[in-house]
């Protein structure tokens, strides 16, 4: 058919590389909400994301994961832990809960959505968020025969002052930069701009994106070998 078909709420979902460091799971459960809710709260997270709710409540996060696995059509939360046996918070020294990621406004008819991440602070700079965005667009992009969502289009949005997010995008994904929403978010007292970037499914498959992005996940977890 021409239009996605959405798994119900019984179908987990996990992702890992072949010998990766990381596991995406969905759905999110309310084992991980305590941890979500430190993260969702960490100023060094929303300091692009002004939109959020600094002073968020434990239970303001849980009703969010409620809401969003009301719509699974819409939202897909991944959440991001170590890959166990060889991958522990013990062994990392890292958050049990690595992060999130995952697809918001997902439209079936159009096969498009936007993608985010959000990644602990602890975990940044050492390839965890290349390790969980090739996952989370690798589901995105492949068919639905393989298990993926069948995409042809992701976009994502980031303030225009990200530069880490805003160079990942165009150096290790090699996304398309497609305008600026000039004072799009209010950050305090003023309004910022954010920038949209997107990557399409041939851009993906035939355009190297895939390749370039995996060769660099691999590159990340030889090296966290050789440190360890």
């Amino acid at each position: 058919s021409s239009e996605l078909r959405m798994p119900d709420l019984t179908t987990e979902i996990r992702l890992s590389f072949p010998n990766g460091r990381i596991e995406l799971s969905w759905p999110p459960t309310l084992a991980d909400d305590e941890e979500a809710h430190a993260l969702y709260t960490n100023p060094k997270v929303i300091q692009y994301l002004p939109f959020w709710n600094s002073s968020a409540t434990l239970e303001s996060v849980t009703q969010r994961r409620v809401n969003r696995l009301a719509s699974p059509s819409e939202f897909r939360d991944f959440r991001i832990h170590h890959l166990a046996p060889l991958h522990t918070p013990s062994s990392t020294g890292l958050p049990n809960l690595l992060g999130t990621v995952g697809f918001i406004f997902m439209s079936p008819e159009n096969r498009a959505t936007e993608a985010g991440i959000i990644i602990h602070p602890e975990a940044h700079r050492a390839g965890y968020a290349s390790e969980a965005l090739y996952l989370c667009l690798k589901h995105g992009f492949d068919p639905e025969e393989s298990g993926g969502l069948g995409f042809n289009r992701i976009m994502f949005i980031t303030a225009a002052m990200n530069a880490a997010m805003r160079g990942w995008l165009e150096i290790a994904l090699g996304a398309k930069h497609e305008g600026t929403l000039r004072e799009a978010w209010k950050s305090g007292d003023e309004f910022i701009d954010a920038v949209q970037y997107s990557i399409l499914a041939r851009e993906w498959f035939e355009g190297g994106s895939e390749q370039r992005l995996r060769q660099r996940v691999e590159q990340a977890i030889a090296k966290s070998k050789e440190s360890s």
